[in-house]
């Protein structure tokens, strides 16, 4: 960025100087109105102008005009230490674009770093927009001005097509003019992206049309449009509506990511990556409610791994820690999908297991334990005593009543010597002991 101060004060245009060429910017200082004239006649162009309040003297109005007949389109910001109501109308009316005190220095220096990198950074490498345009020549001129921003452009020219590209590929933002061929405007591509049920629908929409009507802007407003524009659309500003859409959709995206891995370290066991305790809590409510619904069984399992804490004495926190991670990932393994594992205590696992009777969850059940009997993770022997209870009328619909009886069942396996299964159903206890059971 190239900047021209017109500042009478040495020392202030040094102070100036130090901190523009800290912000990157090429600086020019002149100290009259005349001598900024003198560049501009030079055919100087800049991206920014700073004049300090003796603007308003002779020369320094002669300067302003000069500015206006050349059509100097860069801002032009006032710096002033004495600012006061006839100062601002005199300015505005000769063209100033904004006015920053001289007098805090600390505000002025945020105040240009804030400009600066605002006017700077129109640029979106990576960006993803979908463009509908029916059009041709306009569509060319607006895909050339976001081409220069560094974004990847996809065009259609109907809503219909436009529609089905929304729903299968992911974009950053979509522009679309408001009259468009086919049977579908683009009022009503707005309506349909924002009734998706899918994450589709916060996707941020600046619309095009080439009547700046207020009606036909509340109209699109209620829509659901983010922004508009009117066509023609002025290049800088179609820069600068399209970088904030897509700068707070990337810090939403941002915002969600963060969520989403807060809310798996709330719920996920960090040692094993199943579920935790509060995890299966809150999930177990939803299996049993759907298995009432759909009249389809439900068991749950409870898992206990047998003499652990010999395992840490003998050997070590560290060898235990890599004993329950090999068992995590081993019953992660051995399930399918839609069944829900979750950690629950320090040796201690639940699975929830959903269309399973109780033969089939006890096949399950013998299937885990011969397996990680076998297995012998971090090189040692390890066996579980495993407990299994599916839902019944006599639970109704709830969840400690079923985890109750699947613990019970646990309890009943380690009486009969450890290294076996239990089936619990108050009047009939199954028990399963294996051959090398303890």
């Amino acid at each position: 960025m190239k900047v021209l101060v017109l500042e009478h004060s040495r020392l202030f245009q040094k102070m100036l100087t130090e901190l523009l060429e800290e912000l990157g910017c090429e600086v020019d200082c002149v100290r009259s109105g005349a001598e900024g004239m003198e560049n501009l006649k030079e055919e100087q162009h800049y991206n920014l102008i700073l004049a300090g309040q003796h603007i308003f003297d002779e020369s320094g109005m002669d300067f302003a005009d000069c500015c206006r007949s050349k059509q100097v389109s860069c801002p032009i910001i006032l710096l002033t230490s004495e600012p006061n109501e006839a100062l601002l109308k005199n300015a505005y009316s000769a063209g100033i674009t904004d006015i920053f005190p001289k007098t805090n220095f600390t505000y002025l220096r945020e105040s240009l770093r804030y400009y600066i990198e605002g006017q700077t950074a129109v640029d979106i490498e990576g960006g993803r927009v979908l463009y509908v345009e029916d059009s041709r020549s306009v569509a060319h001129v607006v895909i050339g001005y976001l081409n220069k921003i560094n974004l990847d452009v996809t065009h259609f020219t109907n809503a219909e097509s436009a529609l089905e590209s929304v729903l299968n590929e992911n974009y950053d933002l979509v522009i679309t003019d408001v009259m468009l061929d086919g049977t579908m405007s683009g009022v009503a591509l707005v309506r349909m992206i924002r009734a998706n049920s899918s994450h589709i629908s916060e996707i941020p929409i600046l619309a095009m049309t080439g009547h700046d009507d207020p009606k036909r802007r509340i109209e699109l407003y209620h829509a659901g449009i983010n922004d508009y524009v009117t066509k023609p659309p002025i290049e800088e500003e179609l820069a600068a509506r399209v970088y904030n859409l897509i700068t707070n959709k990337r810090l939403l995206d941002q915002v969600r990511e963060q969520q989403k891995s807060l809310y798996e370290m709330a719920m996920k066991d960090q040692l094993t990556t199943c579920h935790n305790r509060h995890s299966l809590a809150e999930h177990a409510n939803k299996y049993i409610h759907d298995a009432i619904k759909y009249k389809s069984p439900l068991a749950m399992m409870i898992l206990d791994l047998d003499h652990f804490k010999e395992v840490n004495d003998q050997h070590g926190h560290t060898t235990g820690d890599i004993v329950l991670s090999n068992i995590g990932e081993l019953l992660m393994a051995c399930c399918k999908q839609g069944d829900f594992i979750a950690r629950i205590g320090g040796e201690e696992f639940a699975i929830m297991l959903p269309h399973y009777t109780a033969s089939t969850a006890m096949e399950k059940a013998e299937e885990i334990r011969s397996i990680i009997e076998l297995r012998k993770p971090a090189g040692l022997v390890v066996t579980a005593s495993i407990g299994v209870a599916c839902l019944s009328k006599k639970h109704d619909g709830n969840y400690d009543r079923l985890y109750k009886d699947a613990d019970q069942a646990v309890y009943m396996s380690k009486e009969n010597g450890r290294n076996c299964i239990s089936f619990y159903d108050d009047e009939v206890m199954i028990n399963k002991t294996s051959a090398a059971g303890n």
